[in-house]
């Protein structure tokens, strides 16, 4: 039987995998963050992480830069990315990731992993 599941994988949850896999090859590497901790200004963080999959999210991000922007303007791709994962994800995975929404959820994920 997990032959023919094996079959229909791609047909099921490939779409998914790939978006999965894009998000992975778009987290910050161990060079992005060294080259950050070069940065001396906000402006220059805004300047390389332009460059990186949060670049549309910080374009329209104004000029006198705050810390309070970047880190919003960064969480929101994060969330986007996050929706759009459970807009496309099928059960049992898009319960899962409801879970992980609820705080009380995340300490029972958290303390469930720590097993």
């Amino acid at each position: 039987m997990y032959g023919l599941e094996a079959l229909w994988f791609n047909a099921k949850d490939g779409y998914l995998e790939g978006i999965v896999r894009g998000h992975k090859s778009g987290l910050l590497s161990t060079s992005d963050y060294n080259n950050m901790c070069q940065c001396e200004t906000l402006d220059d963080i805004k300047l390389h992480l332009t460059g990186t999959d949060y670049g549309p999210y910080l374009s329209n991000v104004p000029s006198p830069l705050s810390t309070t922007t970047l880190i919003e303007a960064c969480t929101e791709k994060l969330v986007d990315d996050w929706h759009r994962m459970r807009c496309n994800a099928d059960e049992p995975l898009a319960t899962f990731l409801d879970f992980c929404t609820y705080g009380h959820m995340i300490d029972n994920v958290a303390r469930a992993d720590s097993f």
